[in-house]
């Protein structure tokens, strides 16, 4: 199904996604509404348990529901069964330890009737907001990223089905007969980052960084300058890669910016955007060559680029969101309704602002809607393909959007249609 890919790379998170797929098979609408809360960034810190992971989801309107999804754990006896079919392969431990999950552990275990990877019924979403599919979209949009948070590490995985790390490390080494000393060959290829925080007690979080030296500080005062520009990589890219060497003097150049930013003005690394935002922010600081190059081998068309770039320059990544996610408009008719009156109340006549499913609509191409920040934007259609440009930075009051009504009687609304 659609999706599955952007959320999960290694064959293990795939069993994850197709599981929830699966379970949710007779209502595929939520599937696609949870994929795009999921790369929206809807979905708050994630924090997992042994049987199951929870998490705040911001909904359409910016109400905040509580969405769990809870997973079947296996009984202590099945653990116990799993942890000696590691035991018996010395690789599989090392394995699990560097981040991959062997398809032989998956096997064994299911030799002995246990079944690791989950099914469909072995996942139960629960959530908050009133919605009765299972799962709604806040859920679907949580597991979405649990998919990613097992690609990242199969420990996940097991953690969700009742068993957290150090238990399962500590049941193979009773299987092995080994002593921490003697095992440590296989935990010295890495811990998990969470548990090495957690050997800092109770340091306090905003304890001050030590201070840049005064050359560095120099330094990242005239980022941007052509002598400080980071060199050009010296490393021997093959010829059929499908990068090139200046792709990644690119990518040095602009993480270096963005960390002197960080440090200068304390702006924001913008870790957190997704990718059609990150490729908006990119495309903003492109000349129009360059942009049309950067589109032609990212298979999208560069009218389409243009159009993100520049919602990104007036309204950041919520502007990117308003014309690639049709989920990112409110539909809160109430709100639409509301924002007409202030058109009437400014001059507009009620003929003239066509109130449409999750927009208002008027002369000249002009899309006027409600953002998920609850802020109105106007976008407009322009060429051939009615592409939709932000035109102006967005506002909580709709007539900071418009120009003043003329003084005679306007025409009438084009009828009430969908978006394209």
């Amino acid at each position: 199904m659609a999706g599955r890919g952007t959320f999960a790379t290694t064959w293990w998170g795939k069993a994850w996604v197709e599981a929830l797929e699966e379970a949710a098979a007779l209502d595929p609408t939520r599937l696609s509404r949870g994929r795009t809360y999921a790369r929206g960034g809807n979905v708050g810190a994630i924090t997992i348990q042994p049987g199951f992971a929870s998490a705040v989801v911001r909904g359409r309107h910016g109400h905040r529901y509580r969405t769990d999804v809870a997973v079947r754990s296996l009984a202590p006896s099945e653990w116990d069964q799993v942890a000696a079919a590691i035991s018996t392969r010395s690789g599989h431990a090392a394995a699990l330890l560097d981040g991959e999950l062997p398809p032989d552990i998956v096997a064994d275990a299911a030799e002995l009737d246990v079944r690791l990877l989950p099914g469909p019924g072995d996942l139960r979403p629960d959530c908050s907001c009133p919605d009765w599919a299972e799962p709604c979209k806040h859920a679907a949009a949580l597991c979405y990223l649990l998919a990613a948070e097992i690609d990242r590490d199969p420990f996940v995985l097991f953690e969700l089905r009742g068993i957290s790390r150090s238990d399962l490390l500590e049941l193979i080494r009773h299987h092995r007969g080994a002593t921490p000393d003697r095992d440590r060959d296989a935990e010295s290829l890495g811990i998990d980052a969470s548990d090495g925080w957690s050997r800092w007690g109770d340091a306090p979080l905003d304890t001050p960084l030590p201070p840049v030296p005064a050359v560095l500080t120099a330094l990242l005062g005239r980022v941007g300058d052509e002598a400080t520009t980071p060199p050009p990589s010296d490393l021997e890219i093959p010829a059929d890669a499908w990068f090139r060497a200046a792709d990644l003097d690119q990518l040095g150049a602009d993480a270096a910016e963005r960390a002197a930013a960080s440090l200068r003005d304390g702006a924001s690394l913008g870790l957190g955007l997704n990718h059609d935002a990150d490729l908006a922010r990119r495309a903003a600081n492109l000349d129009g060559a360059a942009l049309r190059q950067l589109a032609r081998r990212i298979g999208m068309r560069p009218e389409t680029l243009v159009a993100w770039s520049e919602a990104w320059r007036i309204a950041g990544a919520t502007g990117v969101a308003m014309l690639q996610d049709d989920g990112a408009w409110s539909t809160d008719q109430t709100a639409l309704a509301a924002g007409r009156e202030d058109l009437v109340e400014l001059g507009y006549s009620r003929r003239s602002v066509s109130l449409n499913y999750d927009s208002l609509r008027m002369r000249g191409n002009v899309w006027l809607a409600l953002g998920p920040d609850h802020r109105w934007y106007r976008l407009r259609e322009r060429g051939q393909r009615r592409e939709l440009h932000v035109e102006r930075a967005p506002s909580e009051d709709i007539c900071d959007l418009v120009d003043p009504p003329p003084s005679t009687s306007p025409e009438p609304a084009p009828p009430v249609t969908p978006r394209a």
